[in-house]
């Protein structure tokens, strides 16, 4: 089962703590990021909702420029 959501800093969270984004979809002119749903997806889901994250900031910046190279270089 897959988990798609528009929303572009939790996917960057995602990436940054090691969450595979599976798909790339479009969206209108927004894009849908595709992730393999289970267990730890949810639960780095719920931490980064409930404001209950730890991530180094240089590092999460970084995961923003590679996810928005990402998708200029999709379209």
């Amino acid at each position: 089962m897959y988990v798609e959501t528009q929303d572009f800093y939790l996917t960057a969270y995602m990436r940054l703590k090691g969450i595979e984004l599976v798909n790339l979809k479009d969206y209108g002119n927004r894009k849908l990021f595709v992730f393999e749903d289970g267990e730890s997806f949810q639960n780095l889901r719920q931490q980064y909702y409930w404001n209950n994250t730890n991530v180094d900031a240089l590092e999460y910046k970084k995961e923003i420029r590679k996810l928005k190279n990402l998708i200029v270089n999709s379209s």
